[in-house]
């Protein structure tokens, strides 16, 4: 259902499947996988190394959840659950190896995990006639893309979310929405 190659070394590579579990795969060996993750109970939609932290990865799916990896253990480390819908997009921070944004289908969350592990620091309520399906942070400004139903992008500025040095965070980011 999904892929996504690792940041340092493109060799390995993670895939999502409609069973629920994650494989790591390497393109020098196609006849078995090199690990296999269990940890989902429905379809996973998405996977996504962390591109700060290399070890440790995203995976969210059709059971409502989010999971955070890291590649040497096959137990997760963090479950992360959405209360409303499935999870369909996650996306690592290009600027923070502690923070991600995921979508499901009623919301955009940002995630901040020196901030907390339990919720959001953020989130954003989509319109009651679309629903988000994609997430994207921009590399070279603080603006986060997000897709929807319609086949629209919204553009949200990011203002006021924790340094990274910080340990805390003045929670007002993902304000304002410039498209």
């Amino acid at each position: 259902m999904c892929f996504d190659f690792h940041p340092k070394d493109t060799n390995f590579y993670l895939a999502g499947t409609e069973e629920g579990c994650i494989h790591q795969c390497s393109c020098s060996s196609n006849g078995q996988f090199l690990k296999t993750y269990r940890g989902h109970k429905g379809p996973v939609y998405k996977v996504a190394w962390n591109p700060l932290s290399t070890d440790m990865f995203l995976s969210c799916s059709a059971d409502w959840s989010i999971i955070l990896w890291h590649q040497d253990s096959q137990t997760p480390v963090l479950t992360f659950s959405s209360a409303s819908a499935f999870v369909h997009d996650v996306m690592w921070s290009p600027k923070s190896a502690f923070m991600f944004a995921a979508v499901n289908e009623s919301r955009v969350e940002i995630w901040d995990l020196r901030v907390s592990i339990l919720e959001p620091v953020l989130s954003r309520f989509a319109n009651p006639t679309v629903k988000f399906t994609s997430v994207l942070f921009a590399k070279n400004t603080d603006c986060l893309l997000v897709g929807d139903s319609q086949g629209e992008v919204g553009v949200f500025l990011l203002q006021n979310l924790a340094a990274p040095n910080t340990l805390h965070s003045s929670a007002r980011g993902l304000l304002l929405n410039t498209s």
